[in-house]
């Protein structure tokens, strides 16, 4: 990240998935409470030093936190960020990471997230607990139009500085002993915010096998309603369509 937003901001730590382990190695509530307790000191990494900033960000999966997500609600002290991508994009990323790797291309379902993901706004509306929702290829296309909005519910501010940053190639944020480590290969060599050019790919480009189109065009109308949501962060021109 941009060093200015770690000199000006309270936010110092960065805890990746935490959860990771009890949806793949079933490990207990205990390993992750560790995990949080030790969490990547951002400051250290970006500008080799500390401060007393104390805030700290956990990034998670829908589905990995699964059944323990009211636990993880509890935890937050600002809004809960719901970050979306239209779900023929997603889908089709993580079916080709599973065929880079050698896997089968038909993982469990739950694992696109989306129909835990709208679940997990339904309870944060229900349990009157703060939230908002932003779409990566929103802040991917026009980030200037829509971070200073999410920061602002965070009471930082935004400068576009923020934008660029130096990759961090060497970082390790795998919880499974580098099982996952090809996932972040881009996001850790990349050096600033690249604009969302990814061909959509059709509904009918996905088999029909295993019933994944049919869940593609349900992820699609859950998509379709968040964008609809409130509580989503837009850009300040009305859209990035």
């Amino acid at each position: 990240m941009a060093r200015v937003f770690w000199e000006h901001s309270t936010v110092r730590y960065y805890c990746h998935e935490p959860f990771e382990v009890t949806y793949y190695d079933k490990q207990g509530l205990d390993v992750v409470f560790a995990k949080l307790a030790e969490p990547l000191d951002i400051q250290v990494v970006t500008c080799g030093g500390a401060s007393s900033a104390n805030a700290l960000v956990i990034k998670e999966m829908p589905y990995q936190v699964g059944d323990h997500f009211p636990l993880l609600a509890r935890l937050a002290t600002a809004p809960v960020v719901f970050l979306i991508r239209d779900p023929r994009l997603n889908i089709a990323s993580r079916i080709a990471k599973k065929l880079e790797t050698g896997d089968s291309p038909f993982f469990p379902l739950i694992e696109t997230g989306w129909e835990l993901i709208a679940r997990q706004v339904n309870y944060c509306r229900r349990e009157n607990i703060p939230y908002a929702l932003i779409d990566a290829s929103d802040f991917r296309n026009v980030p200037t139009q829509v971070f200073p909005g999410l920061f602002a519910l965070f009471g930082l501010e935004f400068s576009s500085s923020m934008l660029t940053w130096q990759s961090c190639n060497d970082l390790e944020i795998d919880n499974l002993d580098g099982a996952h480590s090809h996932l972040y290969r881009r996001v850790l060599s990349s050096r600033g915010v690249q604009p969302a050019k990814e061909d959509i790919p059709s509904l009918e480009s996905f088999s029909e096998d295993n019933g994944v189109r049919a869940h593609v065009d349900r992820c699609l109308q859950i998509y379709s309603a968040l964008r609809a949501d409130t509580h989503r962060i837009q850009p300040a021109s009305g859209g990035s369509e």
